[in-house]
């Protein structure tokens, strides 16, 4: 069963009281090996840590307990402008987005500068009306989905844009009442997400902590 699953990208190191280094990739070449490591490392850190899987930071926002999102609101807190608290970008939303497993196959995971405030790109899978490839932004690389007929297709990942792209190439298929229910899900977790972002902000006394929480969780 095709599921999305909305999450956002974690840096245990970032969240300890303590001074630990990570593993890198370069020390393990053998990813098992590395992802042991890591995990065995990270375990030992303040933070909660749990990979949608191996070798990745992004996590399921439903799977971090109270505790965890205070530590990672505080820090979060510290890239706020608050001497301009009108303007959009004063702060960003949480690096991250919604994932597309099918069984334990991760097919889609956000990629660079994809954050929690590109849901509104996927709503519009469900708004499109034409049958023609159209780009979905998820980060860089990118990738690409066209619908026929109640089926919704997905492209692999590209970084050419809609003129360069040629002879595009279906990666997996998911009917579109299958993918509206589990968009409306992550939707959900979405909006209950930013809501507990917000009940921390209110408990630290933040100002404006609505408008945060809303730039935080990438929704309103």
């Amino acid at each position: 069963m095709t599921e999305l699953i909305n999450t956002i990208e974690i840096n245990p190191l970032k969240y300890s009281k303590e001074d630990f280094e990570l593993p890198g990739i370069a020390d393990y070449p053998d990813p098992e090996e590395w992802f042991l490591k890591y995990t065995e490392t990270a375990s030992r850190l303040t933070l909660n840590c749990n990979e949608i899987r191996k070798g990745s930071n992004l996590v399921n926002i439903e799977n971090i307990d109270d505790e965890s999102l205070q530590m990672i609101v505080a820090a979060k807190l510290t890239e706020v402008e608050f001497n301009a608290p009108e303007e959009r970008g004063f702060v960003l939303s949480f690096d991250g987005g919604i994932v597309v497993k099918k069984e334990d196959e991760v097919l889609i995971e956000p990629s660079c500068c994809g954050d929690l405030e590109n849901i509104e790109n996927w709503e519009k899978v469900l708004e499109k009306r034409s049958s023609g490839w159209t780009e979905i932004w998820i980060g860089h690389p990118w990738i690409f989905y066209k619908k026929e007929n109640g089926i919704i297709s997905f492209s692999d990942y590209t970084e050419a844009n809609m003129n360069e792209v040629k002879d595009l190439k279906t990666k997996f298929d998911v009917k579109e009442s299958v993918f509206q229910a589990g968009l409306e899900k992550v939707i959900h977790h979405q909006i209950r997400f930013k809501n507990r972002i917000l009940n921390i902000l209110k408990n630290m006394n933040i100002d404006n902590a609505e408008t945060i929480s809303e730039f935080m969780s990438g929704i309103k």
